[in-house]
């Protein structure tokens, strides 16, 4: 379905151009059958037969109905380990479901916390849900892996995006728990109640943007003082604790924001963080993040060209190895790989 989503690529095919399709898609295979027809259906499981791991999001009223149960994948092959993705997962009182990510959001208490408590909650950019949940199925099918061979047997991964939601929050149950206190938006600044109540997490402007600040420690607060020319503040008693300088946020973002006046996002934060060695960066657009020092000099972003898209950057891989260099391959034509796949299972 991410072949009819926007935004698109400049090319004459436009469902191989989705630059959702090319930036999920790198490195994969793609075989096209119909496993409504009975040559299509006897591909399928001939697939399955010799697979590792099958992961799918199908319909399940779909699957029963055509017969593509997990009992007779598991008859055709006794190790695979099956990851069933769904938004809700196969029981409770929403597994029939449809959703969106921003359902799943809704449901899971981000959107809740997403914005600022006098304003409508914001949705987050993209597909997160979907991202969190195959992160964590790649962690579920580590276990699997590890338990089929001590058994020799695989099994049913059941996948809920509503509960890899629901497992995310840090502090919302330990608030809720032990202090009573229902987290709540905070727009640019963190907790004002609460254990965790704290000043120092903040994002502010200056003259060419945004510059968020996180100095929450007391050190953090001792060179925030020093940089801001107030160590005056270091013996008022109004901000001796972090619950009382989160209560006073508000004037300790003046006091910051004026500090900026006249400053581009660059000055501040190389002076905050090579001069006072307080944790602080610029809000960087998405073309920024593309061409940031840091990213260019690690390789993160490398051009890959494709025969319908042409040539774009897209992300490597977000760790390094001593041994072996990983590589990036582009997206699939759709059923490029048909032949090549189903000829060698023949």
């Amino acid at each position: 379905w991410s072949r009819k989503i926007g935004p698109f690529l400049p090319g004459n095919v436009r469902s191989e151009c989705s630059a959702l399709y090319l930036y999920n898609n790198m490195g994969k295979e793609s075989v096209l059958l119909d496993w409504e027809t009975e040559s299509g259906m006897s591909a399928l499981e001939t697939l399955v037969s010799s697979a590792d791991i099958l992961i799918e999001d199908w319909d399940r009223a779909y699957r029963e109905e055509i017969g593509l149960t997990t009992d007779r994948f598991t008859s055709l092959n006794s190790e695979l380990i099956e990851i069933c993705a769904t938004p809700f997962g196969l029981t409770g009182p929403y597994s029939r479901w449809k959703s969106t990510p921003i359902v799943q959001l809704a449901l899971g208490g981000y959107l809740y916390l997403t914005g600022n408590s006098s304003e409508e909650p914001l949705m987050l950019p993209g597909h997160q849900p979907d991202y969190l949940t195959g992160l964590n199925a790649h962690n579920a099918v580590q276990i699997a892996l590890w338990e089929r061979a001590r058994s020799g047997r695989g099994q049913l991964l059941e996948m809920s995006m509503m509960e890899n939601l629901g497992v995310l929050h840090q502090f919302t149950f330990e608030m809720e728990t032990y202090s009573g206190v229902v987290r709540n938006r905070n727009g640019l600044q963190w907790n004002k109640v609460g254990p965790f109540a704290s000043y120092g997490i903040t994002t502010l402007p200056c003259d060419d943007g945004y510059v968020a600040f996180g100095a929450s420690t007391e050190d953090q607060w001792e060179r925030l003082c020093a940089m801001l020319g107030r160590e005056d503040l270091l013996d008022d008693p109004e901000f001796d604790t972090r619950l009382k300088r989160s209560q006073k946020s508000d004037t300790l973002d003046s006091l910051i924001t004026d500090w900026m006046k006249g400053k581009t996002r660059q000055e501040v934060f190389l002076e905050s963080s090579e001069k006072w060695f307080l944790p602080v960066a610029p809000v960087l657009n998405l073309n920024e993040v593309l061409r940031d020092p840091q990213f260019v000099q690690r390789n993160l972003f490398q051009p890959l060209s494709h025969p319908e898209a042409g040539e774009a950057l897209y992300p490597t891989f977000p760790f390094a190895m001593s041994e072996i260099k990983p590589t990036v391959a582009r997206a699939p034509l759709l059923g490029e790989h048909t032949s090549d796949v189903l000829g060698g299972l023949a």
